[in-house]
């Protein structure tokens, strides 16, 4: 597929039109998701200039829209706007933070769109209406404990991490929605909530809890999978990352310590985490030998996965983001010579995403608005409808070779739409079924990625499973998968074949660094590709980079699948066409960083944690308002909640800042029915994550619990429905 650069842009929403009012970030993410996959996104700004939430970046949110301004208190921008509503498909808001006249606008036109409100909490709770910023609900989710060094604070992400994902989540719900009102007539209002977001990043924290600890920040290390770190080079930093024992082996080999790889300490999984300070020290004292450059060569020739850490500003010589054409500078006429904006993140045969020519000026499309209303007929919905509609995806069959996060993320959610979902996996399982802590005899990691889903067991390396396969494939509307790219070709499986056998086929492939690639078959983990896409690099912590707690890239390339996998979906009910999705974990990964491309390279933007008796509370503000207001040490004496207290009378929003524990007890959580209790069907009970996508007349099932992988018997065929 090298030749997807130079394809055409995609019109996968083709015909749908946008309003973008809301002014949080989520909203922009959101729009600008909505725009590259083709839609119409008119970009709707305040006539007076506003610096906060998504217009602090208002150039790169803009970019790929229609600019129009609108004062809610002129009467004629009132008038236009309304129309203009009425007249769109799709609506986004932000009510917790947008101007009250706005949100009057809507609610008058609800009817008429679909409706997808960004907040910090949603309808429900009791911190519904709170307008907290990201940090603040980093900090309330349990996100921000989860990152930072063992003896060191926690830490809130500069990238605003639960924006993106809710915005993407919102994309996803939208063009889910826009199913439903195809097959029902009806709208949806759609409720999406940064909180929400985070609990469902935290699924590599959340077994531990379940399993009787106390998840803690791991620095750069993995919550469970050992060596995975940060290790000092000669000359800098290089990220590892081992999940298994095969690479572990050949680590060891590389390394000329060959008997570390059978030593009974270090030779499976759970030796290797309860021996973890010894595990670093053994690699550290070799990497600390080697350049940057030197050991990544050795390692990568050994196939393990690693990687140097990107810093956000050389992100132009990076060979494989130049390939895959994703940092871009495009002319801004406001101002003399180009700004630099994030390429396509799509890359598919029928066509890349749609990327913006230049940047709007304010209210540009104006005319083009006016000229909209005139030409364009309103939609004739029947309204919001009432009582719980049929789920978008019945009768859709998905088939899914995942591990780990990124593809059986996206499937769970297709799930929940309700779509069928086939895991296939190997005899021996996904490795995931292994990762402690165990519930009975299934991980609940696994358990929690997986809900939903019949798993099959195949060996697509045999005859009988290559046909088991080619069976499959011509039943299935989409195929997701995260393998290293070529492993199915080798299978004799390429597009090419996939798309012969069944030319209505949906496949997304989601990798480190995309099938297209200057890295090819290069293997790649979360924690490296947030070294190599410069996440690290922006939330750098006392000068060395950090990554997020959270498995950032991996859930964020499972919820830009899930995306696309929906839009290509309805383009394919449009055209009668199937495409080949190639989704890159660093493309997603360096899209998010955008925001902060502009800032100082050493700018601080965390909010101010302050250490208490019994945890952290998270202060926002800048440190000069905060050492003005409070005596430095005087918290260090108070609780939590006396912190929080005197911080509010100074006249200082913060929030404490809450383990897995608090999270999981707070009302908050189950007014959002975030955490749900499943029966397996080993008997026992299953803790399994609510979506984050919430709608006015759909009700989304979470599934059941996954069992262990039936073998593909006459029974099995029979239900599966496929022949000999």
């Amino acid at each position: 597929m090298s030749q997807i650069n130079t394809r055409p842009a995609t019109e996968y929403l083709a015909a749908i039109s946008v309003v973008e009012i809301g002014s949080r970030i989520s909203v922009g993410v959101c729009g600008s998701l909505l725009a590259e996959a083709g839609a119409d996104v008119f970009f709707v700004e305040p006539r007076k200039t506003a610096t906060s939430n998504k217009w602090e970046n208002r150039k790169l949110y803009a970019s790929g829209k229609h600019a129009i301004l609108a004062d809610p208190d002129d009467k004629s921008d009132v008038e236009m706007l309304t129309r203009l509503i009425q007249t769109a498909d799709v609506v986004l808001v932000s009510g917790d933070v947008d101007p009250a006249a706005w949100q009057s606008i809507v609610d008058d036109c609800q009817e008429a769109a679909i409706v997808c409100d960004f907040t910090a909490f949603g309808k429900d709770g009791p911190l519904a209406g709170k307008p907290y910023d990201d940090a603040l609900v980093q900090a309330m989710s349990g996100v921000a404990h989860t990152t930072g060094f063992a003896d060191g604070p926690p830490v809130t992400l500069q990238v605003p991490l639960l924006e993106y994902s809710t915005g993407t989540y919102g994309a996803a719900a939208i063009v889910a929605a826009l199913s439903a009102r195809d097959q029902t007539g009806h709208n949806q209002t759609i409720d999406m909530a940064l909180y929400d977001a985070g609990v469902n990043s935290l699924a590599t924290f959340l077994p531990a809890h379940f399993g009787g600890k106390a998840p803690m920040r791991v620095g750069n290390q993995h919550a469970m999978c050992a060596p995975w770190n940060a290790f000092q080079a000669s000359d800098g930093w290089l990220l590892l990352c081992s999940a298994s024992n095969p690479p572990w082996q050949r680590l060891c080999n590389v390394m000329g310590v060959p008997q570390f790889g059978d030593d009974p300490k270090y030779a499976d999984l759970p030796g290797r985490m309860e021996n973890r300070d010894e595990v670093n020290q053994i690699v550290q004292d070799w990497v600390g030998r080697h350049s940057v450059t030197q050991a990544v060569e050795i390692l990568m020739a050994a196939d393990i996965a690693c990687g140097p850490i990107l810093r956000m500003e050389d992100g132009d010589q990076d060979p494989n983001l130049r390939h895959r054409s994703m940092i871009r500078h495009v002319p801004d006429h406001s101002e003399t010579g180009d700004m630099r904006i994030p390429g396509a993140i799509l890359k598919a045969v029928t066509g890349d995403g749609r990327v913006p020519d230049h940047i709007p000026d304010r209210d540009e499309a104006c005319a083009l608005a006016k000229d909209f209303i005139a030409k364009k007929p309103d939609f004739k919905a029947d309204g919001q409808g009432g009582g719980d509609l049929a789920l978008p995806l019945q009768g859709i069959r998905v088939l899914e070779i995942g591990q780990y996060t990124t593809a059986p993320l996206s499937t769970k959610h297709l799930a929940t739409l309700g779509a069928e979902v086939i895991k296939i996996e190997p005899p021996t399982g996904d490795a995931a079924r292994e990762w402690l802590p165990h519930n009975g005899d299934l991980s609940y990691f696994f358990v929690m990625s997986n809900a939903g889903k019949t798993s099959i067991a195949v060996d697509l390396q045999s005859d009988e499973g290559q046909e088991i396969f080619t069976k499959l494939l011509e039943s299935a509307d989409i195929f997701l998968e995260n393998l290293k790219p070529g492993s199915l070709a080798r299978r004799g499986f390429d597009w090419q074949k996939m798309s012969s056998i069944n030319p209505r086929l949906i496949y997304c492939a989601i990798s480190g660094f995309g099938a297209d690639s200057a890295y090819e078959e290069r293997p790649a983990f979360d924690t490296v590709v947030q070294a190599m896409a410069g996440l690290m690099n922006a939330n750098s912590w006392d000068g060395t980079p950090l990554k997020a707690g959270v498995s950032a890239c991996d859930f964020m390339g499972g919820e830009v699948g899930l995306f696309f996998v929906l839009a290509a979906l309805r383009n394919r009910e449009r055209t009668g066409k199937g495409d080949y999705l190639d989704l890159s974990m660093q493309d997603i990964a360096v899209w998010m960083t955008a925001s902060l491309w502009n800032d100082e390279p050493d700018a601080v933007r965390q909010n101010q944690m302050l250490e208490c008796t019994d945890g952290y509370v998270c202060v926002a503000g800048a440190p000069d308002d905060l050492r003005a207001k409070i005596p430095q040490d005087q918290w260090k004496d108070l609780t939590r909640v006396q912190a929080i207290e005197q911080l509010t009378i100074a006249g200082l929003i913060a929030v404490p800042v809450q383990s897995i524990a608090d999270m999981l007890d707070h009302p908050q959580t189950k007014a959002r029915s975030l955490m749900q209790m499943h029966d397996g069907p080993d008997g026992l009970h299953w803790p399994l994550i609510g979506s984050p996508m919430v709608f006015s007349n759909l009700k989304l099932a979470i599934g059941d619990v996954i069992g262990q992988p039936q073998p593909v018997d006459a029974d099995m065929r029979a239900r599966l429905k496929i022949d000999r």
